[in-house]
């Protein structure tokens, strides 16, 4: 799939595509971002954009009423994943049953590596560190370590499913699992995860799962 329109743009605003039983629309506008295929997202419908500036450019369009907006379906418009759209297969029950176990040990790996190349915020050294002396912590720092990180706007002691975004964005193309994971997550199903809700759901027992969020931010 090609974005094309740096300097030729279509008549039309898309260009349908058909791949597959899934029908991809490669997105034009009138002032594409350069052609660097690195930039490329797929949004909520199932479209390849050039970048994500140029989605919430659209966005910002149709929320406003204005001339430049292509259709109104996009006043709602966000990116889903990074890179071009394609087939998402289907997570199977045995992917789902280990995907928490592979979650956590990725979780301390970013953790870790964060950690040793001095990129990990100051605040959670310390999990890290504890972590790493104690096995038997080393699963459940990593767990709290990154609901602390992504509970973030506002800081209310749950994760919405738009604080989710850094976590999900850049994996779904590679991780066809964690989208239904994540919705696994929300077991009342009220669009946020709580520090529970997403502790048991990588596989924590609920004595492991220790609120450490508000002292990390007092200790600023």
């Amino acid at each position: 799939m090609q974005l094309r329109g740096q300097t030729n743009v279509p008549q039309t605003a898309e260009q349908v595509q058909h791949t597959g039983k899934l029908r991809h629309s490669v997105v034009y506008l009138e002032k594409p971002f350069p052609g660097n295929s690195n930039h490329y997202v797929c949004s909520n419908h199932n479209e390849t954009w050039s970048s994500d500036c140029e989605v919430y450019r659209m966005r910002c369009f149709c929320s406003e009423d204005s001339d430049e907006c292509k259709t109104q379906k996009y006043k709602h418009v966000h990116v889903d994943y990074y890179g071009e759209c394609r087939d998402i297969p289907k997570c199977s029950e045995e992917e789902m049953e280990d995907f928490p176990r592979r979650m956590r040990e990725w979780l301390f790996n970013i953790m870790k590596d964060l950690a040793q190349r001095a990129e990990l915020d100051d605040r959670y050294v310390e999990l890290e560190q504890e972590a790493e002396r104690d096995l038997a912590k080393k699963w459940a720092n990593a767990v709290i370590w990154k609901f602390c990180d992504l509970d973030s706007h506002p800081f209310d002691r749950s994760v919405s499913r738009h604080e989710l975004f850094p976590i999900r964005a850049p994996l779904l193309a590679m991780e066809h699992c964690i989208a239904p994971f994540l919705d696994k997550c929300d077991g009342d199903d009220d669009h946020r995860i709580s520090l529970k809700e997403w502790g048991l759901c990588l596989g924590l027992e609920e004595n492991e799962i220790e609120d450490k969020c508000a002292s990390i931010r007092d200790s600023e």
